[in-house]
């Protein structure tokens, strides 16, 4: 009776096995055939890492709908939903929303088969917390550390450190720097440097920024321009907008420069001149169409009575006829003057306004002659003999060659 118990225990428990195994078997079976069908209709991509995915080596030349990624996924495009703890990598184009915990790259037959490469390799929105990098055109948005399209972009890219582009139709807001390298129509934001090398249009706000050219040359260009460089130093090959920063820098500048110095390389003026202030004067000028800036060093041959030299800041504005003989000149600018024994701000600052005339004697010098307004806003300190007092006005005279 005991032996006849023990055996029908051993034939159950065999006949569990048995159906365990068989059920393990046809789960395997189901699941694999489920998933072949399965990704033939809905192109449904799962992988723990690349290679090991629910199609194998196949994945990287099929299309899908959704991919979920334990690791990093490899694909050959995905139009939908794509997400990975750590990448995702299309090797022909993305289009959707795509989220990876490092990196985001589509586009990477560009790269490997320039015969083959497409156009557009992104349109949607990216985000990885180290870089986004698409290698053809892309259009959406990108949010990284690093974004990069090697091709153009339309629309927002938001890197925490840099951006980069080829051509920019859009916005690029960056931690550190933004890079267009063939120009941008929209918007650089970044704290220390913005580069367009070529045409742009719109707006450039940092440290220091650079366009090839800058805005549309037109001959009514003026702080209406739709393009403006805001920042400490600006930098413009051909400035047809507007440039607000200490010191502004084009080679060729038609628009309008607002600083403390502006320079363009295609314009400007030496002057040397003899003033009632100075007897040995400098003046140095340039800037724009519209404005220049002027600097002036004044130095006295040891005149008693007569400051020994003295430095000016102003802003000058000059007309020339069509024939480019004659021109007449307005300016304004603050004098430092130094007095002997004395420290410089110690000397005394006279606000002067000249009005001069020049006329071209051969064919590179211009004779000046002009008359100036002078108002003494501070006394020189033991002075003999002393000068004007606080607030008068007094006349004065300009000559000088140009």
């Amino acid at each position: 009776m005991q032996n006849i118990i023990i055996i029908r225990i051993k034939s159950g428990n065999i006949c569990f096995i048995f159906k365990f195994l068989v059920s393990i078997i046809f789960f395997f079976v189901s699941l694999e055939l489920y998933s072949q069908s399965y990704s033939k209709q809905s192109k449904i991509h799962i992988s723990a890492f690349p290679g090991y995915s629910n199609h194998t080596v196949d994945e990287i030349s099929n299309h899908y709908k959704l991919s979920l990624n334990l690791t990093s996924g490899v694909t050959g495009s995905v139009s939908g939903i794509e997400l990975a703890l750590i990448s995702n990598y299309n090797y022909e184009k993305f289009q959707g929303i795509q989220f990876a915990g490092f990196a985001n790259v589509s586009g990477v037959n560009n790269k490997l088969n320039p015969k083959e490469k497409l156009e557009s390799t992104f349109k949607g929105f990216q985000f990885a917390t180290i870089a986004n990098k698409t290698f053809g055109d892309g259009a959406g948005v990108q949010i990284s550390t690093f974004n990069t399209a090697e091709s153009g972009f339309t629309g927002f890219q938001l890197g925490f450190l840099t951006n980069k582009s080829r051509y920019l139709e859009g916005a690029q807001i960056a931690g550190l720097i933004n890079s267009s390298k063939i120009g941008m129509v929209g918007f650089q934001i970044a704290p220390l440097f913005n580069y367009s090398d070529g045409q742009t249009n719109g707006l450039q706000l940092g440290l220091f920024n650079y366009a090839r050219t800058a805005g549309f040359g037109h001959e009514f260009s003026s702080l209406f321009s739709d393009t403006w460089q805001i920042g400490l130093i600006n930098f413009s090959k051909v400035n047809n907008g507007n440039q607000i920063g200490l010191i502004n820098i084009s080679g060729k500048n038609n628009g309008v420069p607002l600083g403390l110095l502006n320079i363009d390389a295609s314009e400007g003026r030496l002057s040397f001149r003899s003033t009632d202030l100075f007897l040995s004067n400098v003046s140095i000028a340039t800037g724009s169409r519209f404005f220049s800036n002027i600097l002036q060093f004044g130095y006295n041959f040891s005149i008693n009575g007569l400051p020994v030299w003295g430095m000016s800041y102003g802003l000058e504005k000059e007309w020339m006829n069509p024939e480019k003989t004659k021109f007449i000149s307005f300016s304004t600018a603050l004098w430092q003057q130094k007095v002997k024994d004395l420290k410089l701000l110690k000397g005394s600052k006279i606000l002067r306004s000249e009005f001069i005339y020049g006329y071209k004697f051969n064919k590179i010098r211009f004779l000046e002659i002009g008359a100036a307004i002078n108002y003494q806003l501070t006394t020189v300190e033991n002075q003999e003999p002393s000068l004007f007092s606080m607030g008068s006005f007094f006349p004065g005279i300009v000559i000088g060659l140009q």
